[in-house]
């Protein structure tokens, strides 16, 4: 039997996700009191229908805009240039997940969907120029505003993209009225236009010209729609395993409506830059018509096939805010336009208690099995033992555990696309060993020895890289004594006080989720408004990636759940009584680092509640030098803890995460990882960079919808504000001397997760969808220019996968 300090001594040091990932998870499934097939709610498992959809939608056409004009002294010929040229498939692949259940005898139903987003883009050139008898102008182009590149234009490329994706939550056959829904939804609906304005023919890029005659023009438009909606939904059999049917429902929606505009002329940022960000709010309204086919394939599977139309009206386009984008006058976001959606789905609808338990069990049969016989038992129990590892050492126990957690992971950048395959560091591929002996009454010592796999970790791809180091990483090199009476103490490699704080969770969340950098946080930032600089390569001239910022730069890194080191740790024995369970930890290691941790747990009634909260110091120097030779000063301080609460009848639960970290150190690097102070630009120079704060909450539904194990369906949010403020970053890093003046980044995303109790596994599938916000400021021959313009494209991931224990 493995032992472990986790018991009565503080904290759990056996951490179970990356970085300590699902220590919090862990708090059901193993340190509480549940059922003893693992799940958390009645025995009696409650009927579940759970159906996935691949989606194919298209939008309606664009309006007919026009991107260019005469220009001076007409009759003077121009070429014209409009949205009808626009070209691209204008199809987009997305998926629609579809949970419907039972909670607390009513039936309910959740469901997200996402699509990629439809790009239409188009390039004109020889519009005039030397002997080209044409004059023309760019649709904006404005004498009085200054906007120089825009007359007598020789090129235009223009890139349009098209964003949709939702969630709702609907109460089915309220009041026993059949075929009858009603409930909430949100809809996100955005468009991003971005053009690239050309003077001269030498300013193509690849072009003669080194400071080319170029506009870079950005506007993106987000409606952020939420409110009520009502429908009908029902099937007819038309014959045997065949119905006909479908859905349609109208809501009435909130409609958060921004508009961003950005305005660059390249070679001259002293003659007309800005950046401008307006919104309004409206009362929008929706309509969508869901007609459907279904197929019985077997006992328990439909296959089903279905067409999609979505009506949505007062909301703001793209398009119409081409020809006053250099107008700062212009204040509103116009949320007075309609749109639609159509396409079709095919998918596949699984009754979750609909299949039987067949086959033989991989687990042994428990001594107490009413199905187990003493010989059964007897059989099985020495199995077990003849399978034990063999070890030097026979004082000591000998315990062999870990996972595998491989996934695949689709990403969207905003201008290309592609699938890899990866280690989940969200809660990393690892074997660990681990053992104990009893020294005398009350004292016992033990040892801690992990390695994770380093070989294609998610957190180490990005656009030009799909493959990782190959390598295996330390995560525990660690022995222990423990006391019961005066707690533990853990000497090596492990985890601090404060790893895993920022992880309590009880809603079965993926393991690690909390952390958004270990999953795809070295995907490069890309320029919104260069799509016509289509080289990726780290050294192209002409590269539209920042290679300098990724997402992890923007999201305070995976170190917000504090990383392992060298340390010595402290474990009070946990104090538990009618009121819960309280853990007290604290860590210290190498003169220049050391933290404190507290953990709160109780079971009461229907709820189960976890909360985690810790403070850190570090003064790692890393051996750095500032650029006079002194050695660079690290001091980064941290408050940090995360709460999670679940009402066990309805299954329903929440999950908070929150980091505030502040630096007080000197280190000039202009970079997010190291850099203590900002460049100096628009502040006194050596001023230290302004605190970062992180925020990641979760949402939904774990229930045991069936026998194989609980399934958890949720909504996830993060927000993270000046993680590169103060820095030369995200763009800014053109210039000599620039400094963020202001950076946020958000995600949504949404995520299914399915445990497997048999197997010891977790099989999950979501999305996450980022977006990037930065102002800064520049200087230019000797002069600041503040509020200069960044735009950055979003970045959309999907992901499936699974993780297995052993």
């Amino acid at each position: 039997m493995l032992l472990a300090t986790s018991g009565a001594a503080g904290p759990a040091l056996a951490d179970d996700g990356d970085d300590g990932a699902d220590a919090g998870v862990e708090d059901v499934a193993a340190d509480d009191e549940v059922d003893s097939d693992g799940g958390i709610t009645p025995e009696r498992p409650e009927r579940a229908d759970l159906t996935i959809e691949g989606l194919a939608l298209t939008h309606q056409e664009l309006e007919s805009v026009p991107f260019t004009k005469a220009g001076a002294n007409p009759p003077t010929p121009f070429v014209p240039f409009t949205s009808d040229e626009l070209d691209g498939t204008g199809w987009a692949g997305g998926m629609r997940g579809t949970l419907t259940g039972t909670i607390l005898d009513q039936d309910v139903q959740l469901s997200a969907f996402y699509l990629q987003p439809i790009s239409l883009e188009q390039s004109k050139f020889d519009l005039g120029e030397g002997a080209n008898p044409a004059n023309t102008d760019a649709i904006y182009y404005d004498p009085a505003q200054n906007s120089t590149n825009a007359e007598n234009i020789f090129g235009m490329v223009v890139h349009h993209e098209t964003k949709l994706m939702g969630g709702e939550a609907n109460i089915l056959r309220p009041f026993d009225i059949p075929g009858l829904f009603v409930g909430a939804r949100g809809i996100y609906f955005g468009e991003q236009l971005g053009v690239t304005t050309i003077e001269q023919s030498v300013g193509v890029p690849g072009g003669s010209d080194n400071t080319p005659d170029r506009d870079q023009v950005g506007v993106r438009v987000d409606n952020q729609l939420i409110g009520l909606q009502a429908g009908l939904t029902g099937m007819v059999d038309v014959i045997d395993g065949v119905r006909v049917g479908g859905d349609v429902k109208a809501g009435l929606f909130y409609n958060h409506a921004t508009r961003r505009r950005t305005y660059q002329q390249k070679q001259t940022p002293d003659e007309l830059n800005f950046k401008s960000k307006d919104s309004d709010d409206v009362l929008a309204q929706g309509i969508e018509i869901n007609p459907r086919i279904e197929f019985r394939l077997a006992d328990g599977v439909t296959l089903s096939a279905a067409g999609t139309f979505l009506y949505l009206n007062n909301v703001s386009e793209s398009l119409p805010h081409l020809a006053t984008v250099t107008d700062p006058d212009d204040a509103s976001p116009r949320a007075d336009g309609d749109t639609y959606f159509y396409g079709g789905s095919l998918g596949l609808t699984m009754e979750l208690d609909g299949a039987s338990k067949t086959g033989e069990s991989i687990l042994p049969i428990a001594p107490d099995s009413p199905d187990a016989t003493r010989t059964e038992v007897e059989e099985r129990l020495a199995a077990i033992e003849a399978m034990e590892a063999r070890r030097g050492n026979r004082a000591l126990s000998l315990s062999i555990s870990g996972h595998i957690n491989r996934m695949l992971i689709a990403w969207d950048d905003g201008d290309k696309t592609d699938i890899y395959e990866a280690d989940n560091v969200s809660s990393r591929s690892r074997i660990e060993f681990e053992g104990a002996a009893k020294i005398t009454r009350g004292l016992s010592a033990g040892y801690r020895l992990a390695v994770g796999l380093d070989d294609t970790a998610s957190v180490d791809l990005d656009q030009t890289r799909d493959d990782g180091n190959g390598l295996l990483e330390l995560r525990h090199a660690a022995w222990w004594l423990r006391h019961n009476k005066a707690g533990s103490v853990t000497v090596g490699f492990t985890s601090p006080a404060t790893d895993d704080i920022i992880l309590k969770d009880v809603g079965g969340i993926m393991p690690g989720a909390a952390n958004i950098s270990t999953m795809a946080g070295s995907f490069i930032i890309r320029h919104a408004d260069e799509y016509e600089q289509d080289d990726d390569a780290p050294t192209a001239a002409n590269n539209p990636l920042i290679t300098r910022t990724t997402i992890s730069d923007f999201a305070a890194g995976a170190a917000v759940d504090t990383l392992r080191r060298n340390v010595v740790r402290y474990d009070a024995p946990r104090w538990t009584g009618t009121f819960g369970s309280v853990g007290l930890a604290t860590a210290w290691g190498e003169d220049d680092f050391w933290d404190i941790a507290a953990e709160y747990r109780i079971d009461f009634n229907d709820w189960k509640f976890r909360f985690g909260a810790g403070y850190l110091n570090d003064k790692d120097e890393g051996g750095r030098l500032l650029d006079n030779g002194d050695p660079a000063r690290r001091d980064r301080s941290e408050y940090k803890g995360s709460a999670s609460l679940l009402h066990i009848p309805t299954g329903l639960f929440a999950t908070v995460a929150y980091v505030h970290r502040t630096f007080n150190g000197l280190d000039s690097s202009d970079q997010a990882v190291f850099g203590e102070n900002t460049t100096g630009l628009v502040t006194p120079p050596g001023t230290n960079r302004p605190p970062t704060d992180y925020l990641f909450t979760a949402f939904g539904v774990r229930k045991r919808f069936s026998w194989i194990g609980d399934t958890t369906v949720y909504g996830e949010f993060a927000r993270v504000d000046d993680a590169i403020t103060g820095l030369r970053e995200a763009g800014l890093d053109d210039a000599t001397n620039s400094e963020v003046t202001d950076s946020r980044m958000e995600m949504i995303g949404a995520a299914i997760s399915q445990n497997i109790d048999a197997a010891a596994m977790d099989i999950y599938l979501g999305f996450r969808h980022f977006t990037f916000d930065v102002e800064g400021a520049r200087e230019v021959q000797g002069d600041v220019f503040p509020n200069m313009a960044e735009t950055l494209t979003d970045i959309s991931i999907a992901y499936t996968g699974a993780r297995i224990k052993f």
